[in-house]
């Protein structure tokens, strides 16, 4: 149900964001993916188009609102229209106790994880709008925008407000037809937590391998895989899910169960 679908992913350059690339473009849809990392967007570029899909790139700072609207514009440039957009490009911090967290590292999460997703939500959803036939927006948060998360202050509070973001996102555009929903994945195989597993590890001075088991407390016993997330990612975004708007879907092997 993406075929023929113009889709804009930002984070696209690695992980949950190229897993999705290369999914939605096998499945159809054409590809527009973003990040600052020219180099990693040229490689997975390639990869779906040898493999026969359609996928462009370009360049984009999300903290930079002239860079987000030059994002989107590209997009409708190259696919004529912007019918879907993965809001996942995202940023975290080492784990720390809440009084050592310096104004300067919540202001660059928050630049990132929710200024920069509400630019991204905000100029696709008027492009869709003014396009005038619907469209849909996932936002990829975390399971700490549902959940209190004590090492992680900076975190967790973008991801929470991340989901207010999509909540009101979709009482108000709802009616015209364009759906926001909100992606909550758990501990998930992506550089970004081979990143987080040493920083865990340290902050609870062990070492990297220590930190494997707080990753095993899920009631599946394991992490999950950039892959399944953007089988979530793709069915959120499609006409399957054409009933979901405001929906907050947590994919995290059921830790939030407890």
């Amino acid at each position: 149900m993406l075929g023929g679908r113009s889709m804009l992913i930002t984070g696209g350059s690695q992980g949950m964001g190229a897993a999705t690339a290369r999914l939605a473009a096998s499945r159809g849809a054409k590809v527009m993916i973003a990040s600052p990392d020219g180099e990693g967007l040229e490689r997975v570029a390639a990869e779906i188009t040898e493999a026969g899909g359609t996928c462009a790139w370009t360049t984009c700072d999300v903290t930079s609102s002239d860079e987000v609207r030059t994002m989107v514009a590209t997009t409708v440039e190259r696919f004529g229209a912007l019918d879907l957009a993965f809001v996942n490009a995202g940023i975290s911090h080492p784990p720390m106790l809440p009084e050592d967290v310096d104004d300067d590292l919540l202001e660059r999460i928050l630049a990132v994880n929710v200024k920069g997703a509400f630019a991204c939500c905000r100029d696709a959803g008027t492009q869709m709008l003014a396009q005038g036939r619907g469209g849909a927006i996932l936002v990829n948060g975390s399971m700490s925008g549902i959940t209190g998360v004590g090492s992680m202050l900076p975190y967790a509070t973008s991801k929470h407000a991340a989901v207010g973001m999509v909540k009101s996102l979709a009482v108000a555009w709802g009616p015209r037809g364009v759906r926001v929903n909100y992606q909550g994945p758990g501990a998930t195989e992506t550089p970004m937590l081979d990143r987080a597993m040493d920083d865990v590890a340290r902050f609870h001075g062990g070492n990297p391998s220590q930190a494997i088991p707080s990753k095993m407390q899920a009631p599946l016993a394991r992490t999950m895989t950039a892959e399944e997330q953007a089988e979530v990612a793709c069915f959120l975004l499609s006409d399957a899910a054409s009933a979901m708007t405001g929906a907050i879907v947590i994919a995290d092997g059921g830790l939030t169960a407890f």
